[in-house]
């Protein structure tokens, strides 16, 4: 091989190895991967990336999973803002393989290159015991043979979905044969599965994989799909929807895997059905001014929440807009709950208007209307209402901000809430719309309750920026569940 093809191989392989590769981990002790189940009933999948350099957006990524009879078509592209000097510079990557139903690799192309300019494309075919690169740069060609030794092998976009199908427990280690494009080898990696943590996720509580790789990190959930992916030097992949991924906006980030959770000192049984909760809450300071005029009453560090039937709030319905000035103010927009917005507006004033422009009737249907047409998806940056209206997709802040954005546009008061909620023995961070009916009444459209069930402690109100600020302080909070009838 020339010097100047060496060099060339080098600079490019580099970037790919600090982008997409995995960086060696020479401790090879571990279960080796071995034969996996193949998923069932899929046929294509797509996943879009933002990528952060920091908090600054540098690029997007996309993954394609394409089932077709027992092969499984990958695909994989990105473009990366690349900063040299006073010039900004595109970088395109991109691969292509061809895996068997174990994820296991049978062929591939890769190709890399900066907009605008030639690059360098490797391709690969895998057959009973190496694996035949042939690499292509501008300036020669060239093949090398490396052996497999027998064994499958495997990209960074098919170990994880290979592992998960083991159910593999916490501090499991695997021995993945990787291919190694900086040496054109074939590597054994050693992969640690260093923690599985529960999320709340819509109506469910799921698991995320956290796994290390040398000093690189890949959150997958529980079908395999990675959702986040760590680099060294501050390089971030998160799981965004394709609108969100094409635009080179910077956001602010809000990292839904790492939020807190809390176990419960009791076990609360059938939640919807109770009347009363009583928590007491140390290491964070209660604000009494948020209970004013709800269904929660404060005395000293300790929280009386009740639940009102919605028959009785009913009857303190009223023709909308609402008139109240003393709650004016939760009827304004801000940069989040637009609900100036025309598209907004006009959506909220038709809905308004088929349910009469009566109050109760309206957050009634918003209530449901959202838990079913915003498909829960967790994001990684703070979005706006017309994000939501576009994409359909979000969790419990983008449909408490989208019940804000259509309630306030329609007339009726309602505020963001932030707190805790519980589910299967733990508190977990959650949002919630609260709606005026002489009194503030929470409801929840992410889990389809109306009104929302006593396990909903408010900590926080206000805009998104405010409620989510409640994240970190969570952290030192220590919850009591003292009665639960």
């Amino acid at each position: 091989m020339s010097r100047t093809l060496k060099i060339v191989n080098i600079a490019v392989f580099i970037i790919w190895i600090a982008l997409l590769s995995l960086l060696l981990y020479r401790q090879y002790a571990g279960t080796p991967l071995g034969k996996q189940e193949a998923l069932k009933g899929i046929s294509k999948l797509t996943h879009w990336y933002d990528i952060y350099a920091g908090p600054k957006k540098v690029g997007f990524a996309r993954y394609t999973f394409e089932w077709v009879g027992d092969e499984i078509i990958i695909r994989y592209e990105q473009e990366v803002k690349i900063k040299q000097g006073d010039r900004e510079k595109f970088l395109i990557e991109s691969y292509r393989c061809l895996s068997n139903s174990n994820y296991a690799i049978k062929s591939f192309e890769y190709s890399s290159h900066y907009k605008d300019e030639k690059g360098i494309k490797v391709t690969g075919e895998v057959d009973a015991d190496a694996v035949v690169f042939f690499l292509e740069s501008p300036e020669k060609r060239k093949t090398f043979r490396t052996s497999t030794k027998g064994k499958d092998i495997y990209l960074s976009t098919t170990f994880i979905p290979a592992i998960i199908q083991k159910n593999p427990s916490p501090h499991s280690v695997f021995t993945v044969p990787m291919l190694d494009f900086i040496n054109l080898s074939i590597d054994d990696m050693r992969v640690v599965v260093e923690e599985i943590r529960p999320m709340k996720l819509g109506i469910q509580v799921v698991s995320y994989y956290k796994m290390r790789v040398g000093n690189q990190i890949f959150w997958s959930n529980e079908k395999g799909i990675t959702v986040k992916e760590e680099y060294p030097g501050g390089l971030t992949l998160y799981s965004q929807t394709e609108a969100l991924a094409k635009d080179p906006t910077d956001r602010i980030l809000f990292d839904s895997i790492s939020l807190p959770f809390l176990r419960s000192n009791k076990i609360v049984k059938d939640a919807e059905s109770l009347k009363l909760l009583k928590v007491r809450i140390n290491g964070f300071p209660l604000d009494a001014g948020l209970y004013d005029k709800s269904l929660v009453t404060l005395q000293n560090d300790t929280l009386f929440i009740r639940k009102e039937d919605p028959e009785e709030f009913k009857k303190k319905s009223y023709l909308l807009p609402c008139k109240d000035q003393a709650v004016r103010r939760y009827l304004q927009p801000d940069e989040w709950v637009l609900s100036d917005n025309r598209t907004v507006k006009g959506n909220a004033l038709n809905m308004a208007a088929v349910e009469k422009n009566d109050a109760f009737r309206l957050a009634r249907y918003l209530n449901s209307n959202l838990y079913f047409t915003v498909k829960t998806m967790p994001l990684f940056v703070l979005t706006n209402s017309l994000d939501t209206f576009a994409s359909h997709v979000g969790d419990h802040l983008q449909r408490t901000v989208m019940f804000a954005s259509f309630a306030r546009a329609a007339g009726l008061p309602v505020r963001l809430v932030g707190g805790l909620v519980y589910r299967d023995g733990y508190f977990y961070f959650h949002t919630w719309p609260e709606a005026w009916f002489g009194k503030w009444i929470p409801m929840d459209p992410t889990l389809a309750q109306f009104p929302a069930d006593v396990t909903h402690i408010p900590l926080r109100e206000g805009s998104v920026k405010d409620i989510t600020s409640l994240v970190n302080e969570l952290k030192s909070l220590d919850i009591e569940v003292l009665e639960a009838s």
